[in-house]
Protein backbone atom coordinates (compact mmCIF):
# COMPACT_ATOMS: atom_id res chain seq x y z
CA UNK A 1 0.00 0.00 0.00
CA UNK A 2 2.93 2.55 0.86
CA UNK A 3 4.53 1.64 -2.12
CA UNK A 4 1.11 2.58 -4.24
CA UNK A 5 0.55 6.07 -2.58
CA UNK A 6 4.41 6.82 -3.29
CA UNK A 7 3.37 5.94 -7.01
CA UNK A 8 0.22 8.01 -6.95
CA UNK A 9 2.33 10.71 -5.36
CA UNK A 10 5.04 10.52 -7.83
CA UNK A 11 2.34 10.41 -10.60
CA UNK A 12 0.75 13.35 -9.39
CA UNK A 13 4.16 15.57 -9.09
CA UNK A 14 4.84 14.66 -12.72
CA UNK A 15 1.61 16.04 -14.14
CA UNK A 16 1.90 19.22 -12.02
CA UNK A 17 5.29 20.04 -13.37
CA UNK A 18 4.66 19.00 -17.22
CA UNK A 19 1.50 20.18 -17.82
CA UNK A 20 2.06 24.03 -17.56
CA UNK A 21 5.52 23.46 -19.60
CA UNK A 22 2.92 21.92 -22.37
CA UNK A 23 1.21 25.20 -22.58
CA UNK A 24 4.19 27.16 -23.43
CA UNK A 25 4.99 27.42 -26.75
CA UNK A 26 7.87 29.50 -29.20
CA UNK A 27 7.70 32.89 -30.70
CA UNK A 28 8.17 30.53 -33.87
CA UNK A 29 5.06 29.11 -33.22
CA UNK A 30 2.49 31.90 -33.19
CA UNK A 31 4.24 35.02 -34.78
CA UNK A 32 5.58 35.13 -37.91
CA UNK A 33 9.08 37.35 -38.10
CA UNK A 34 8.09 37.83 -41.79
CA UNK A 35 5.08 39.85 -41.05
CA UNK A 36 6.41 43.52 -39.06
CA UNK A 37 3.59 45.41 -38.10
CA UNK A 38 3.41 49.02 -36.89
CA UNK A 39 0.73 50.09 -35.01
CA UNK A 40 -0.14 53.47 -33.54
CA UNK A 41 -2.63 53.62 -30.89
CA UNK A 42 -3.79 54.05 -27.02
CA UNK A 43 -3.36 51.55 -24.14
CA UNK A 44 -6.11 50.68 -22.78
CA UNK A 45 -5.32 47.71 -20.65
CA UNK A 46 -2.19 46.02 -18.95
CA UNK A 47 -2.07 42.49 -17.29
CA UNK A 48 1.47 42.20 -15.85
CA UNK A 49 0.90 38.76 -14.85
CA UNK A 50 2.98 35.45 -15.86
CA UNK A 51 3.76 34.03 -18.16
CA UNK A 52 3.71 37.46 -20.08
CA UNK A 53 3.14 40.28 -19.96
CA UNK A 54 0.00 41.72 -21.86
CA UNK A 55 -1.21 45.03 -23.49
CA UNK A 56 -4.53 46.10 -25.21
CA UNK A 57 -3.80 48.64 -28.08
CA UNK A 58 -7.52 50.52 -29.73
CA UNK A 59 -5.84 51.70 -32.99
CA UNK A 60 -7.94 54.26 -35.32
CA UNK A 61 -7.50 54.02 -39.51
CA UNK A 62 -8.10 57.43 -41.65
CA UNK A 63 -11.78 56.97 -41.30
CA UNK A 64 -11.75 56.88 -37.42
CA UNK A 65 -12.68 53.23 -36.98
CA UNK A 66 -11.00 51.89 -33.92
CA UNK A 67 -9.54 48.08 -34.05
CA UNK A 68 -8.32 46.68 -30.84
CA UNK A 69 -4.95 44.80 -31.08
CA UNK A 70 -3.68 42.06 -27.93
CA UNK A 71 0.28 42.16 -27.84
CA UNK A 72 2.02 39.96 -25.59
CA UNK A 73 5.56 40.47 -24.75
CA UNK A 74 8.45 38.49 -22.67
CA UNK A 75 7.19 37.77 -18.50
CA UNK A 76 6.77 40.53 -16.02
CA UNK A 77 10.27 39.21 -14.71
CA UNK A 78 12.20 39.60 -17.86
CA UNK A 79 10.66 42.75 -18.59
CA UNK A 80 11.20 44.40 -15.14
CA UNK A 81 15.05 43.39 -15.77
CA UNK A 82 14.90 45.10 -18.83
CA UNK A 83 14.16 48.66 -16.91
CA UNK A 84 10.73 48.47 -18.29
CA UNK A 85 8.24 48.71 -14.92
CA UNK A 86 3.81 48.35 -14.84
CA UNK A 87 3.87 52.39 -14.75
CA UNK A 88 5.75 52.38 -17.66
CA UNK A 89 2.97 50.90 -19.83
CA UNK A 90 0.09 53.33 -18.40
CA UNK A 91 -3.26 52.80 -19.85
CA UNK A 92 -4.20 55.82 -21.65
CA UNK A 93 -1.06 56.52 -23.58
CA UNK A 94 -0.32 57.12 -26.80
CA UNK A 95 2.42 54.72 -28.46
CA UNK A 96 3.77 53.43 -31.82
CA UNK A 97 4.68 49.60 -31.65
CA UNK A 98 6.84 47.69 -33.58
CA UNK A 99 5.63 43.98 -33.88
CA UNK A 100 5.17 40.96 -35.43
CA UNK A 101 1.60 39.84 -36.65
CA UNK A 102 0.05 36.62 -35.34
CA UNK A 103 0.49 33.70 -37.89
CA UNK A 104 -3.29 32.82 -37.49
CA UNK A 105 -4.18 36.54 -39.11
CA UNK A 106 -6.02 37.76 -35.89
CA UNK A 107 -5.52 41.16 -34.01
CA UNK A 108 -2.71 39.66 -31.92
CA UNK A 109 1.18 40.51 -32.20
CA UNK A 110 4.13 40.40 -30.53
CA UNK A 111 5.87 43.63 -29.40
CA UNK A 112 9.48 44.34 -30.42
CA UNK A 113 9.69 48.01 -29.44
CA UNK A 114 7.42 50.87 -28.17
CA UNK A 115 7.82 54.36 -28.90
CA UNK A 116 6.07 56.84 -25.93
CA UNK A 117 4.86 60.58 -27.35
CA UNK A 118 7.51 62.09 -25.82
CA UNK A 119 10.07 60.25 -28.02
CA UNK A 120 11.39 57.57 -25.43
CA UNK A 121 11.99 54.20 -26.94
CA UNK A 122 11.39 50.44 -24.94
CA UNK A 123 12.57 47.52 -26.94
CA UNK A 124 12.45 44.13 -26.03
CA UNK A 125 13.92 41.86 -28.05
CA UNK A 126 15.94 38.49 -28.07
CA UNK A 127 17.60 38.32 -31.60
CA UNK A 128 16.07 37.39 -35.05
CA UNK A 129 18.45 34.20 -34.83
CA UNK A 130 16.65 33.28 -30.87
CA UNK A 131 13.27 33.40 -32.60
CA UNK A 132 13.82 31.17 -35.92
Amino acid sequence: MRRWVSLVVAALTVAAIVRPASAHHSFAAEFDIDKPVTLQGTITKVDWINPHVYLTLETKDASGKVTTWSLSTFSPAAVRRAGVTRASFGQGQQVTVLGYHAKDGSNFAFMRRMTFADGHTVELWLGEELVK
